[in-house]
């Protein structure tokens, strides 16, 4: 370290500048009200500090005297939650792009705590690190985050390692401001208030604290119109090439295929070098589940699992393999009789499991917990349907408020408003305010006095069925405040669905709330994204005698795909890239919509349905096969699916449609862009071995080209060896454009990407 980077290292950590006096050899800091007087030297080895008789290396000093990390380590091992009955998770690890250069070659791991631990602990030269934490809800990703920051806390107060884990919990949204979200955690929930956003971000760049940043479900751009932005890439220009950062999520961005979707996040990078891995965890299996029971001091773990799974049927059913759903199976089964009466009801109904299992929890509160014992006679305080409504007045004051959490005052705000509008006694009334916090589906957050659901699932659930009365009520303003808020979790609109399903009669109703409400929304909201995804959960249900009309909606990616769709007309409506692998559309109009791309298959089955003044950007034959963008071969290609085309576009002959399949060349250089979604800085052995047999044609050929226009720059290889590194010399988005626009031509690729 040297002594300029010092003096702005200890700047980042005062109150203000001038608490700062580093004059010659001499040390003399003001930081929190505390004088700290000391000497430096400049050694062969860099600079050092003594104070009070002891001489520490710069960095070293500053970790643990200015900003005291020993005192952090505490705090994480005292205020994050311990799980006593934790069970190591197996998962898949996708590796650092120069060690793994196929997307599709994951490593399979039986325990994940040891790669992700030296996935954190190495600190590439020259570059950041993100790694990816992904599996699905209640898989497990917070325990193990919690596990990982209290093991590594113990291992920095033993000695045994230099940086700690900080968890840091979003709540299933994207942070814009990630100053206040890091610094919030650190003060509200670890109680230490030691650092100011600077001295932090100084602190993750010299790899002495790795952020793990929970819940970032939409950190990624959400449509090719790049709307949203990406926090994940402001993130990533402050560590400016260094340093290393944990990202649980269910999903990572490269699995996706389309280049447009990334473009965006990519951009944000701003000439930074980033590497992605990823690790990926595994459901549960019958010897996790078995151990789990032994932790829980449950008898018979082998034998519970046998018998659920005869009335399952299913080895892999998530009640069985889901962290979150067999712990609750076991708190149920400790009575043997629920146990066996929610097992029988879950294999009675399969796709309807994870609804019966919460009406299992809840019909255990309601007749065996919350017992109204004021009277003569013992009984129920509430009823099922009540709980459910409490519970759904707590997720919809949630979601209002985007927390996932929630202080006492608010419950008891809550209870008050559902108890006058039920004009409940006050004695019920007062039960219910000592019994709410106590709930099965409620826990005690480890923020002080505030409560949250017990999991997100229950959460999203619960929110689920508030949605679902404010539609089914057409209560239009309701409907506009609670869509505008964020776009809706899957599980709540399976839910909504689930319970709009349950009166089929009012569709029309409910499409008329709907178009109602995103007519007057502007061209890209969430109130039009969300009424789109809810629209499309509810159309399998219209029949073909039906006539709806839908508009001014926006529907999510593959929304039509599977769809059965008969007599509906779309008007004015945006339709993100979207599959009809095996939908029906028959006799539909779609008119003034846009597309963003149409891929079609063998099994897509369309009849008498057409297209009217609509906007297709692009369209794919078949499964696999390149997207086609020029105006004239997309009309004749939808035309072979059986579309209508109202307005003709561009003539095309159809026995020239092949000539607008792209070049190789082309497809190479898509390829070839996919790898830097990885990593931002690709050596030629990479290249190579992810182009296969085609590497003699994008090393002789493609690869020059690209570098000779500036598409593809070259730049130092920092590590031992010999060989050249490429990044990419403009935006991605600017190669998604000109792909489009090329024809299939590689030739006026490179021509309108040079422009």
């Amino acid at each position: 370290m040297e002594l300029d980077e010092f003096r702005n290292i200890l700047t980042a950590f005062a109150d203000k500048p001038a608490n700062i006096d580093v004059e010659g050899r001499n040390l003399l800091v003001e930081i929190r009200d505390e004088f700290i007087e000391g000497r430096i030297s400049q050694r062969t080895d860099g600079l050092w500090v003594e104070e009070n008789g002891v001489t520490q290396r710069a960095d070293d000093w500053v970790f643990k005297r200015i900003a005291r990390l020993p005192i952090l380590a505490d705090r994480i091992l005292t205020y994050v939650r311990d799980e006593p009955h934790f069970i190591e998770p197996a998962g898949k690890k996708l590796d650092r792009m120069e060690r793994s250069p196929d997307d599709d070659a994951q490593t399979n791991v039986d325990a994940v705590t040891a790669p992700i631990l030296d996935l954190l602990d190495e600190r590439p030269p020259g570059s950041s690190t993100g790694v990816y934490l992904t599996c699905d809800a209640g898989e497990g990703k917070t325990t193990l985050i919690h596990h990982l920051a209290r093991q590594q806390a113990q291992r920095y107060k033993k000695k045994e390692t230099d940086w700690l884990l900080v968890p840091i919990a979003l709540g299933g949204r994207p942070f814009l401001r990630f100053d206040d979200v890091f610094i919030g955690g650190l003060v509200n929930r670890l109680r230490f208030p030691f650092l100011y956003y600077d001295a932090l971000v100084w602190l993750v760049r010299k790899g002495a604290i790795v952020p793990a940043l929970d819940g970032f479900e939409e950190m990624f751009v959400e449509s090719s119109a790049g709307d949203a932005v990406s926090a994940l890439g402001n993130l990533m220009n402050l560590l400016d090439s260094q340093g290393t950062i944990l990202i649980a999520a269910r999903s990572a961005y490269f699995e996706y295929k389309d280049l447009r979707t990334q473009a965006s996040l990519f951009d944000s990078f701003h000439g930074q070098s980033v590497d992605f891995v990823r690790i990926h965890l595994s459901r549960w299996d019958r010897g996790r589940f078995v151990k789990y029971t032994e932790k829980r001091n449950v008898p018979k773990g082998s034998e519970l699992f046998a018998a659920a799974v005869d009335k399952l049927h299913d080895e892999s059913h998530p009640l069985l393999t889901r962290p979150v759903l067999v712990r609750r199976l076991i708190d149920v089964a400790s009575n043997a009789a629920s146990g066996d009466d929610l097992i029988e009801r879950i294999g009675a109904d399969g796709e309807l499991y994870f609804e019966r299992f919460v009406e299992s929890i809840i019909q255990r509160e309601a007749r065996e917990k919350w017992i109204d014992r004021s009277g003569s006679a013992a009984r129920p305080l509430l009823t099922e349907r009540q709980h459910c409504d409490i519970l759904a007045e707590i997720a919809s004051e949630m979601w209002d408020s985007q927390t996932a959490r929630l202080p006492s005052d608010v419950f008891d705000y809550l209870v008050d408003l559902y108890a006058e509008d039920q004009r409940m006694e006050h004695q019920v009334t007062k039960q219910i305010h000592q019994r709410i916090r106590q709930h099965a589906l409620i826990s005690a957050s480890d923020r002080g006095a505030t409560f949250e659901f017990d999991h997100e699932e229950f959460y999203y659930y619960f929110l689920g069925r508030a949605i679902a009365r404010a539609v089914e009520r057409g209560d239009g303003p309701e409907v506009r405040r609670m869509f505008r808020t964020a776009r809706f979790p899957k599980l709540t609109m399976d839910v909504v669905k689930r319970r709009l399903m349950l009166n089929s009669h009012a569709l029309r109703s409910i499409v008329g709330t709907l178009n109602a409400v995103c007519l007057s929304e502007p061209y890209a909201s969430f109130v039009k994204a969300n009424a789109g995804a809810m629209m499309m959960q509810l159309i399998d249900s219209v029949e073909e005698e039906d006539r709806i009309a839908i508009g001014h909606m926006w529907f999510p990616i593959n929304s039509l795909r599977t769809k059965r769709i008969f007599r509906t007309k779309f008007f004015d409506c945006y339709f993100e890239r979207t599959e009809l692998t095996e939908s029906i559309i028959k006799g539909c109009v779609f008119e003034r919509c846009r597309f963003e791309q149409i891929d079609l298959s063998n099994v897509t089955r369309v009849c008498r349905s057409r297209l009217r003044d609509c906007e297709i950007l692009a369209v794919v034959r078949a499964a696999g096969g390149a997207a086609i963008y020029v105006p004239g071969a997309i009309e004749v290609v939808l035309k072979q699916a059986g579309f209508e085309i109202s307005v003709s576009a561009l003539a095309i002959e159809q026995q020239d449609i092949d000539a607008v399949e792209p070049e190789w060349a082309l497809v190479l250089s898509e390829r070839m862009c996919r790898a830097f979604f990885r990593s931002t800085g690709v050596d030629e052995n990479t290249f190579r071995q992810r182009m296969g047999s085609d590497s003699g044609a994008f090393f002789g050929t493609v690869l020059p080209a690209l570098v000779s226009r500036g598409v593809v720059k070259e730049i130092p290889y920092k590590v031992s060896g010999r060989q050249k590194r490429y990044r990419l010399g403009v935006s991605l988005s600017a190669v998604q454009r000109s792909i489009e626009q090329a024809d299939g031509s590689f030739e006026k690729f490179l021509q309108r990407i040079g422009n």
